[in-house]
């Protein structure tokens, strides 16, 4: 090869077996996450706080510390789902459950807001098998890494692609 990485080291290299929780980005679930019972405002500020993050884990907080992952929201569904319920922005307090079946399956046949049971690893399932769940399972662009059902970071494609073998 030409030192490019990508494909073939994902697959075929020492690297595809290193575990996912060595390559994850760890997550402040107190800072990067939505409670599942939430209002309008947290939400604003979660955005606000986030610039960077495309992917908000919806978790339900244990008295530990720990967080139990519940659902996924994307950047664009949080900002949508919250010019929605108010579009003039007077009802920062309003409260909302984002475990809501309208908004994971809405009834008028629309765009979920909120991704239920959303991708997740085991902190040891190897970075191949990661890279195959993103690529042929789900054609996804994050999978979440937990222990126990308890969040503990994510990987993106773009980390899984770029992070030095």
């Amino acid at each position: 090869g030409r030192g490019l990485g990508g494909i073939p080291a994902l697959t075929f290299t020492d690297h595809a077996d290193a575990p996912a929780f060595s390559i994850m980005r760890k997550i402040d679930v107190t800072k990067e996450c939505l409670d599942f019972k939430t209002t309008l405002l947290d939400m604003q500020q979660l955005l606000t706080e986030n610039p960077k993050l495309d992917y908000f884990p919806v978790v339900r907080f244990l008295d530990d510390g720990e967080a139990v992952l519940t659902a996924s929201m994307t950047r664009q569904n949080v900002d949508r789902l919250t010019r929605i319920l108010d579009p003039m922005g007077l009802g920062p307090e309003t409260p909302v459950d984002l475990m809501d079946p309208e908004l994971q399956r809405p009834s008028d046949g629309g765009r979920p807001f909120v991704e239920g049971c959303p991708p997740h690893v085991g902190p040891s399932t190897t970075v191949k098998e990661v890279y195959l769940m993103m690529r042929v399972a789900h054609g996804e662009n994050v999978i979440y890494v937990t222990r126990e059902g308890c969040l503990l970071g994510d990987i993106t494609f773009s980390t899984l692609m770029s992070h030095k073998l």
